[in-house]
């Protein structure tokens, strides 16, 4: 990945861990060391598939992001990871989730669901705020949605950005008291995933906002509780009880509670006697209203105090977030404002603000931002006062504290935090010792952080795992190889009368020539693990000489492969009645696609790590013609689209009467035929011939116990208990493809016999 600009070691070596490593890393730093900005640089350069999210509507806003709880359709509420045995007994007063309550609540589109199954990197920003719980819900929501259950997050790797000297996350009594029995702390580190596989700890320690090495020292002291008689002494030179400002002194009082700060900015606002004028938002789409970043109708007056909250994206950099201004000149459509330090007056324009939505693109199977609404306003708001709170982020050159009363560990290091330098500063009251408390969680798991050099040598053991596991995974055909099994599985000769099943031959011949390519790639594989197992100097070297070949071999016959569908769809498509047969081809067809998308990948993604050069989401697109593909599969696509045309009544034949199918099924059943036999003589699939055989398991003239393995049986049961459902689909996507839906159905005709 090209460096970051103005990176340190610590962001460079995050960086490496991100796109060469599956290590989850936890990104932290002071305020104002520029986690943010990497964050959303790392965004734009990285190879792989990513998503941001953040546990509130205004951070997700602000980090360009999604809401946690819409991102998985997680109903609100304390989660317990395993609800058998603690919860018995248990006087619960409060809402709270299950594995099974999530799965309930969960009804995912189908566009949704691959984009998690494609997801590579999930990113989770303000994680101060994160509860372990909750993690643990997004743990589970992603095993379950992407079929891995035995791996943590479902084998996504994640990024946690935050500061946890900030705002913790909120749990009342009675939740923490039933939560006691299944978590240490609160705090997202102990969430029960992460308990064998903790994340890297990676803190940025360039620091941007101040330069003032006695006031960086003191806000370090405050940062890790050990606060000494000379920072007392040098907090206690700035405190004025009853300062009150002059007008042109350009204040900010930061306090604890929105009613205190709405209560100065309103008397302030109205002790001005000039005119009031308001400026309503623009609001479009999608746009929960308690992610709003700014008023929703803005009341101002001239020679108000205004702050700015969005950075001057123009050339100028006039404002940043958190200047301070005077509201100088106001007509219609026009506001003007005073930059008192500069001695300018400058224009402002309305800013946009988007809630964004993740999408995968069905042409390329990238993951695309989308913009689902938008927040038009101008981007200022009073500023005699505002919370701690909302001020995470901003930078003032002077600022009014009280926060004598501050609720929350870090609540003091935020406010102090957001000034320049100690010249600004003003205490109107003296820092409570409840206010600079540090977790003991919070202190241990500190702890953790590593050495540059030790974090560095972790990168070179975890790149060659990474590497490792990315070229199997490339040349593992098993996966798609199975999907096109299923396929085939899905004709029917009984049918032979429709489009789809008179191409039965064809896809056999094809899906014959698959298993072929599959076979000889399951050897390389093999070689592949014996290369690495090897773990010398040359093993990278060795390995990508046979990468190489092996790209040159593999990837002109799968491409062929998937031409050959594209190329059916052509033919097939002025065909009637086709719509379903044609979505099938092509979800399969993109499965094939992104499967050689790997294999190109593979080698330069080896290269780069070999070489020590960067590689990002452009060398990416590089590998291959993106726009080319785009325009061919979309034109494909573009076909789901199209009305299923029904025949008029003088177009339907008469239909003779059919012979029932199942009972042909029966009676060859009973004469000792196997299911793969019966299949064979009548020409059906297994799953047809299981499905035909499940109505005499409702009708008990079979005992399930004779066609499905006992284990199955189980496990099964097991499903449409704890998923309380009798859905074929739903107890599969749970179990897995291992379970077929033939299986399914005669453990459910012997479950519910009346129903079948």
């Amino acid at each position: 990945m090209p460096k970051l600009e103005e990176t340190s070691v610590a962001a460079e070596i995050a960086a490496k861990f991100i796109n060469y490593t599956s290590k989850h890393v936890f990104l932290t730093g002071k305020a104002g060391t520029g986690k943010t900005t990497f964050l959303h640089k790392l965004i734009k350069l990285t190879h792989k598939k990513a998503v941001i999210c953040a546990p509130t509507g205004i951070a997700a806003i602000n980090a360009s992001g999604v809401t946690i709880h819409s991102l998985f359709q997680l109903p609100f509420g304390a989660f317990f990871p395993d609800a058998a045995g603690n919860l018995n007994n248990q006087n619960i007063t409060f809402n709270f989730n299950t594995p099974r309550t999530i799965v309930k609540h969960m009804n995912m589109q189908g566009n949704k669901r691959r984009m998690l199954q494609e997801l590579e990197l999930l990113v989770i920003d303000e994680v101060s705020m994160l509860r372990a719980d909750m993690l643990d819900a997004i743990d589970f929501a992603l095993r379950y949605i992407r079929r891995n259950r035995n791996i943590p997050f479902g084998g996504v790797q994640l990024l946690f950005i935050g500061d946890l000297h900030q705002l913790p996350p909120v749990v009342k009594n009675d939740e923490w008291r039933v939560m006691a029995g299944f978590y240490k702390s609160i705090y997202f580190f102990d969430a029960l995933a992460l308990q064998n596989n903790p994340p890297v700890y990676i803190e940025l320690d360039k620091i941007y906002r101040q330069d003032d090495a006695v006031f960086i020292g003191l806000l370090n002291n405050l940062r890790n509780n050990q606060i000494t008689l000379e920072d007392t002494a040098l907090l206690r030179q700035h405190f004025k009880q009853d300062f009150k400002p002059s007008a042109d002194e350009n204040y900010i009082t930061l306090t604890t509670h929105n009613n205190k700060a709405d209560a100065i900015n309103r008397e302030r606002l109205t002790q001005l006697k000039t005119k009031s004028y308001f400026f309503d938002a623009k609001i479009t789409g999608e746009f929960n209203e308690y992610a709003y970043p700014n008023e929703k109708s803005l009341e101002l007056k001239v020679g108000a105090q205004v702050m700015f909250i969005k950075n001057d994206m123009t050339s100028e950099k006039r404002y940043y977030n958190g200047k301070i201004g005077i509201v100088h000149h106001i007509e219609k459509d026009v506001i003007e404002i005073e930059l008192p330090e500069e001695k300018t007056v400058i224009e402002v324009a309305p800013y946009t603000w988007e809630n964004v939505k993740y999408k995968l693109n069905e042409a390329t199977n990238e993951i695309a931002e989308n913009v689902a609404g938008s927040f038009v306003q101008y981007p200022i708001k009073l500023a005699w006062a505002i919370t701690v709170h909302k001020s995470q982020g901003l930078t003032f050159d002077k600022a009014i504290i009280d926060i004598g009363d501050a609720f929350a560990p870090g609540q003091a290091y935020v406010a102090l935090s957001r000034l320049r330098s100690l010249k600004g500063l003003v205490l109107t009251s003296h820092l409570r010792e409840s206010g600079l408390q540090q977790d003991q969680n919070i202190h241990y798991f500190s702890s953790t952080k590593q050495a540059a050099d030790v974090l560095t040598q972790q990168i070179s053991v975890e790149s060659y795992d990474f590497i490792r596991t990315y070229l199997l995974s490339a040349f593992d055909l098993n996966l798609v190889r199975y999907y096109m099994k299923e396929h085939v599985e899905t004709f029917d000769k009984s049918e032979a009368k429709s489009t789809k099943q008179r191409y039965d031959g064809w896809t056999m011949d094809l899906y014959k020539d698959f298993q072929k390519i599959t076979a000889t790639a399951d050897t390389f594989v093999n070689q592949l693990k014996n290369l690495f197992a090897q773990q010398t100097e040359h093993t990278l070297f060795n390995v990508s000489k046979r990468v190489e070949a092996a790209v040159k071999y593999f990837s002109p016959l799968i491409k062929e492969v998937s031409d050959k569908f594209l190329q059916h769809v052509e033919v097939i498509k002025e065909e009637k009645q086709i719509k379903t047969y044609l979505t099938e081809l092509l979800e399969l067809e993109i499965v094939i696609y992104e499967q050689l998308k790997k294999i190109i990948k593979s080698k330069a993604l080896l290269q780069a790590i070999i070489d020590g050069k960067e590689f990002s989401k452009a060398d990416t697109d590089k590998l291959l013609n993106t726009a080319a593909r785009e325009a061919q599969l979309q034109k494909a696509i573009n076909l789901k689209g199209m009305a299923v045309k029904v025949r008029s009544a003088a177009e339907k034949k008469k239909k003779e009467p059919k012979i029932d199918t199942k009972s042909v099924s029966f009676d060859l059943y009973n004469q000792g035929k196997s299911l793969e036999e019966i299949a064979k003589e009548r020409g059906f699939s297994v799953g047809t011939i299981e499905g035909h055989l499940a109505y005499y398991v409702s009708t008990q003239q079979i005992d399930v116990s004779k066609l499905v393995k006992p284990n199955k049986i189980r496990n099964i049961s097991d499903a449409v208990e704890s998923q309380k459902t009798k859905s074929m689909a739903t107890i599969r996507e749970f179990l897995g493809k291992d379970y077929s839906f033939g299986e399914i159905k005669m453990v459910l005709a012997s479950l519910f016999p009346s129903e079948e």
